[in-house]
This record gives structure tokens, C-alpha cells and sequence, in this order.
């Protein structure tokens, strides 16, 4: 897999985060570009490759090799817009991406580019029965080296093994069908509403999006406390892939981020309401920053009228204040001349967003900088 120059953060994860490998400014190529070799987990050879990717040389060509836990992985990389415009990062990817078997070197296929924007297709895990079938058809497809003993004697304690059917009489089905019915509520009341408080600032409706951990892995102590689960719950039930580097302290690189599911009252974010978001001047982002909303149901964007349920500096044309600050404007109608900067909710539904940060500065990670609350218009 050959990754061109100057693309943005990129993380290869599979479902529970064991295989991950940053790229771009936070990885090993720098940003500059590179080659990265990624291994099959039940590859044998002399060639070692931890998380974060270890540089070798083969046939000549530097690689930064990694090893797999699973069969199938996710490519993520971000582009950004230059002059308003994708076209840069479009040509980058598809002039420089290349990913082919290793096998192919001397002769790689073409590269095939599909648009996938405006299609409509689910990437919600079930949250009833069928959430078991799928987990059977990872287990299945798999290694079982991919989980720890311990995980997978709790998937056979409920018929799911692989190299077997899983196929539960009426009476475990029932359980089941309760269990993830369950399961799926606490962890809504991990994200929305935990016993913990998680400010990202004292009494403020920003939350961490780590909960307060300072290991991608969330590990407690180094791992003297062991995992902390409700941390990965909260995570993981809003976002897909994580990458050490959301957790490194690197001004000007990578990418941060706060969430809001309440306004400063801690009264839920209601899309029939109006409300604002001040941002003050100088926004701690040395590449682009970005509001987006979102649907608390299905964790994804707010499906509304607009196109996109957010706003960003790099590509709306958005008002600033005399000051040089920024109001971002939410609810069902937009402010008689405040179109640019208002995004769009629903009334009777709620909704909750993420302020994003890439290429984030010094005054953010202390503290000199920090988002204003959302306020209900009254």
C-alpha cells in the first residue's frame, strides 16, 4: 500500500481496535508519503511489525510494516480542501493511492475510485437479534488469534464458535434478544447521560470524547487498573476507528475533538429549539475547524435539507464577527440573515454535535482556547 505525500490522518482498524496504524503527519511517513507493508495475521517470516508500523527494507524499498490481527481492514484517509475546493485532495488520492497484493509489485492494478456521497446505506450494528449473527459471521471469518481466550469463552457460552452453527432454541433467543436490548440502553446512558462526569472543561456541555482517558486503549494506569470499559463503551458506540494519535499532544497535527449532547443547562439539544454556539476569535485550528451534527439514534449525520449537517472554515462562506469571532447558529429555521452560519435540525427530534479541530494548537491543549456553551435562544 503505497500512501502519496501530504495525506491527512489515516487509521487501518479492525472491530475491536487490536490493528492500528496511523499515517500522514502523525505516522511515520511524516506526511511526506511512504510504503506500507501490512502483514496477515497468521503471516510466518522474519519480518516484525508492532502498532504504529516498524520501518524495513525489502527488495530494496523502505516499507513501515505492520501485522494485522484480522483477514479484513479499513483504510481512512482524510483530505483537505484547498481554496474551498476538493480538487487537490481528489487528485492527491487518485494519482497517489495505491494499494495492490505485494505480490503485484511489478505489475499493481489499477486503482478503482467509487463515489459513495449521496448514496444511502446503513453502517448501524443491529440492536436486536440480529446483532448475534453478525458477531457469528466475524468469529467465523476471523482467526480466533484476532481475540483473547477470555472473549471467545463468552461468545461459546452463548453458541456462538467458530466452525460451529449458531442456531439458539426460543428460550436463549428470548434471552439474547433481552440482553441486547439491554446492552444497547446502558451504553446510550454511558454516552448521554453518565454517572461520571466527563466535562471537557469545568461545568461545561462539552464532553471528552475519550471520557477523561489518556490512552487510546483506555487503559487505567498503564493497565495496572485494567481497561476502563465505560470509556470504550462511550467511544465506540458514537465512532468506528480511534488511532494513538488522538491522544498525543502534537500542536499542528492530527486532529482533536469535544462533543455536546446538552446545551449549558444540561437540558438535552432539542431540534425545535433555537441555539447558538459562540466561538472566540482565533480558533486554536492550524488546518480547518468543523461543527457537525449529529442524530442520537444512529450516531451518523443528521439526515435535513441541507446537504451537510455542519459547517467548516474551508468550505462555507462563514460570517465572522467584527472581533474576529464566530456564532454558529442551530434549530429547524435559519436566523433572517445568519444563513451561512446555521445548520439545520429537526423539530421533535434531538440532536447532538462534535466540534473538531484539525491541526490543533497549543492554546487548545491549554486551555487558552476553548469553545463558548450552546445557549437556547429564548
Amino acid at each position: 500500500m503505497e500512501v502519496p505525500a501530504g495525506s491527512g490522518p489515516g487509521t487501518v482498524n479492525d472491530t475491536f481496535f487490536r490493528f492500528v496504524v496511523d499515517m500522514g503527519g502523525p505516522g511515520p511517513d511524516r506526511g511526506k508519503g511512504g510504503k506500507y507493508l501490512i502483514l496477515p495475521p497468521d503471516y510466518k517470516g522474519d519480518l516484525h511489525g508492532p502498532i504504529g508500523g516498524k520501518e524495513a527494507e525489502i527488495n530494496g524499498q523502505k516499507y513501515f510494516v505492520a501485522k494485522s490481527t484480522s483477514y479484513i481492514n479499513w483504510l481512512i484517509l482524510r483530505g483537505f480542501m484547498v481554496d474551498k475546493k476538493k480538487e487537490t485532495a481528489s487528485k492527491m488520492y487518485r494519482e497517489g493511492l495505491k494499494i495492490y497484493p505485494l505480490s503485484k509489485i511489478s505489475n499493481p492494478p489499477k486503482m478503482e475510485f467509487i463515489n459513495v456521497s449521496g448514496k444511502v446505506f446503513n453502517t448501524v450494528h443491529a440492536n436486536n437479534f440480529a446483532f448475534y449473527e453478525e458477531l457469528h459471521t466475524v468469529v467465523e471469518r476471523e482467526p480466533t488469534s484476532m481475540w483473547d481466550p477470555e472473549l471467545l469463552g463468552l461468545f461459546a457460552s452463548i453458541g456462538i464458535q467458530k466452525g460451529t452453527s449458531f442456531s439458539p432454541d426460543e428460550k436463549m433467543k428470548k434471552i439474547l434478544t433481552d440482553a441486547v436490548a439491554i446492552g444497547n440502553a446502558t451504553a446510550r446512558a454511558i454516552v448521554f447521560r453518565p454517572v461520571k462526569s466527563y466535562d471537557k472543561y469545568p461545568n461545561s456541555c462539552w464532553k471528552s470524547t475519550f471520557h477523561g482517558t489518556t490512552d487510546y486503549q483506555w487503559l487505567i494506569d498503564g493497565g495496572i487498573g485494567g481497561r476502563d470499559l465505560n470509556a470504550r463503551t462511550n467511544f465506540f458506540y458514537l465512532a468506528t476507528v480511534n488511532t494513538p494519535a488522538m491522544m498525543l499532544k502534537m500542536p499542528g497535527i492530527g486532529s482533536q475533538y469535544a462533543a455536546a449532547y446538552t446545551d449549558n443547562t444540561g437540558s438535552y439539544l432539542n431540534g425545535g429549539n433555537n441555539y447558538t454556539l459562540h466561538l472566540p476569535p482565533n480558533i486554536a485550528a492550524k488546518n480547518f475547524w468543523s461543527v457537525v451534527v449529529y442524530d442520537p439514534q444512529t450516531r451518523s449525520e443528521l439526515q435535513t435539507s441541507q446537504a451537510l449537517p455542519s459547517k467548516s472554515n474551508t468550505r462555507d462562506k462563514i460570517i465572522q464577527n467584527a472581533d474576529g469571532s464566530t456564532d454558529i447558529y442551530f434549530g429547524p429555521n435559519a436566523p433572517a440573515g445568519k444563513e451561512t452560519n446555521w445548520i439545520q435540525t429537526i423539530a421533535g427530534k434531538g440532536w447532538c454535535t462534535l466540534f473538531r479541530l484539525y491541526g490543533p494548537l497549543e492554546p487548545w491543549f491549554d486551555e487558552t482556547w476553548k469553545p463558548g456553551e450552546i445557549e437556547l435562544v429564548k
